[in-house]
């Protein structure tokens, strides 16, 4: 692979490889990252990769180890519960938020997006669930027009999806989330205000404990 010749381009494709290796776990969690490796595989010198390293480092994704280089992180229980508790708050301002704005083009786009959803939960497809996930969000946020909310919002739920998604028994998860989706898009769509903030607290709870009973199977398994 090989990334454009501008610096700022090839910082944002040293980016973007890692972020898609991080999410899908073909980096694995502890992993140890060497520059030199990724430099010599993206056809890039060192010192971009080293940057988006430092902005992987900054999202959660990547941290330091004891001889100052970088592996991928481990994300701890409360490292989950401090995200999830903030996905509460951020998921119903931009769902409250779209609802004040929603046109109804926009109201067809939701639905298009969960039934996408849906058709890959049944299908037991986890990556176009992912990608019709993405399209969800990426449209609320858009609907909503906080560009700051959406960037935390975006950077905080990559630091625990990644897990959820890559857990056991992920078909009727997929399902049951896919169904939380229906509700809470529909709340959005009727402006049923009060039905929101439950519908968002709802999916980031069932998220939290799924998250955390894998983290714990993970340290009875591998230790702390």
């Amino acid at each position: 692979m090989t990334i454009a010749h501008d610096e700022p381009s090839r910082v944002q494709g040293a980016y973007d490889f890692l972020l898609a290796e991080i999410t899908s776990f073909r980096l694995r969690t502890g992993a140890p990252l060497s520059e030199n490796r990724i430099a010599t595989q993206l056809g890039i010198s060192r010192t971009p990769v080293r940057e988006a390293l430092q902005r992987l480092e900054k999202e959660g994704l990547v941290k330091r180890t004891d001889n100052a280089r970088f592996a991928v992180s481990q994300l701890t229980a409360q490292e989950a519960n401090d995200a999830c508790d903030l996905l509460v708050v951020l998921d119903t301002y931009i769902a409250k938020r779209a609802a004040d704005r929603l046109q109804p083009e926009q109201a067809s786009s939701l639905r298009e997006s969960i039934e996408a959803m849906r058709s890959a939960a049944r299908n037991d497809d986890s990556s176009a669930w992912s990608e019709a996930d993405l399209a969800f969000h990426r449209l609320l946020n858009s609907i909503a027009g906080n560009a700051l909310v959406a960037d935390a919002v975006k950077e905080t739920r990559r630091r625990v999806q990644r897990f959820w998604l890559h857990s056991p028994s992920l078909q009727s998860r997929l399902i049951v989330c896919s169904d939380e989706h229906v509700v809470l898009a529909e709340a959005i769509i009727n402006k049923d205000y009060d039905s929101i903030e439950p519908a968002v607290h709802e999916h980031i709870e069932h998220m939290r404990e799924r998250i955390l009973d894998l983290l714990a199977s993970a340290a009875m398994f591998f230790g702390d």
